[in-house]
């Protein structure tokens, strides 16, 4: 079985096509464990005990899933991330997490769940919404800083997904958590964040050279960006001293992947400081966002080939 909060709420796959027997759920039990976390997570589920083995073996499945997920979401904001690839992490976990809990919400009104946790299959969902409403007050309990959207309480989100206005909330333990400061070391200066994209090459004759067989190609550039300009931007030790701004021309697939190929001859080429740099104009005369790239990133782009050929010359 795949991702559980995925599968349980499919058509093809979904709780209400398994039919199997109680006996066979027990012998199933009696292979499958309940995982303990040792992540400190703000909340704890008080949540019915299972009594019979159906309710058993997907109260395991679930709750060994939404722990795997937990584990997931604390590996996605490691000490050494910059803050924008913080906030690009924040959001896709909380597209995943509003996803499962907007399947949920369709399942539950199509198959008339209700919270009568004595029938099984009403038991298992409910305790799949409650998972799932985990995920998220974990993600904006621990991480919320990197994030300027609103955040919910978890009478809210029952209510935003569910219309449950009588949710009870009281399955929901806050645990007194206190995470590790960072210690701050005065003798040690701050470490300020890269205002350039660090070219490796002392001779940057070639980069030139690379960039306006790019440009003639693939029409890299808008008319009033120059080429040397996108030139001293990449070469520059300081990018927020430059004011020009580079328009681009080519499509948004064909720039993310000119970066990541050019990535290996640069020491922080990365999506999110070029978001950071606040210089890059989409064709559509937006700024660009580390987002857009990661959105636009595919391994083949239109004239991907001679896109490679040119930037070869660099080596």
């Amino acid at each position: 079985m795949g991702n559980i909060f995925s599968t349980l709420t499919s058509i093809t796959q979904g709780l209400h096509r398994d039919n199997r027997p109680n006996r066979e759920f027990e012998i199933l039990n009696s292979e499958l464990k309940l995982l303990t976390t040792s992540n400190k997570n703000c909340f704890k589920i008080n949540f019915k005990r299972p009594l019979n083995s159906k309710k058993e073996y997907y109260y395991k499945l679930i709750s060994n899933e939404t722990i795997a997920e937990l584990g997931y979401l604390k590996n996605q904001f490691p000490a050494e991330r910059t803050i924008f690839e913080n906030k690009y992490n924040y959001t896709v976990l909380h597209n995943k997490f509003d996803k499962y809990l907007k399947d949920i919400a369709r399942y539950i009104k199509k198959q008339k769940i209700t919270t009568d946790l004595s029938n099984d299959s009403d038991y298992i969902i409910n305790y799949l919404k409650v998972s799932a409403i985990h995920l998220l007050i974990e993600l904006q309990e621990q991480y919320g800083n990197f994030s300027n959207s609103a955040k919910f309480s978890i009478q809210e989100i029952a209510e935003k997904y569910f219309y449950d206005a009588d949710f009870d909330t009281s399955i929901f333990e806050k645990l007194e958590i206190s995470f590790p400061k960072k210690i701050k070391n005065s003798s040690k200066p701050k470490i300020k964040p890269k205002n350039s994209f660090g070219y490796k090459n002392k001779d940057t004759r070639t980069l030139l050279s690379v960039l306006n067989t790019l440009h003639f190609r693939i029409d890299l550039l808008q008319n009033n960006t120059k080429v040397e300009d996108l030139h001293k931007l990449l070469i520059t030790d300081d990018f927020t001293k430059i004011h020009t701004k580079i328009y681009l021309n080519c499509e948004t697939t064909q720039f993310s992947y000119v970066m990541d190929v050019l990535k290996p001859y640069f020491n922080n080429l990365k999506k999110s400081t070029v978001e950071q740099s606040n210089k890059f104009i989409t064709k559509t005369g937006t700024p660009l966002k580390a987002n857009n790239l990661y959105k636009n990133k595919v391994h083949n782009p239109k004239e991907k080939e001679e896109i490679d050929k040119i930037i070869q010359q660099l080596q």
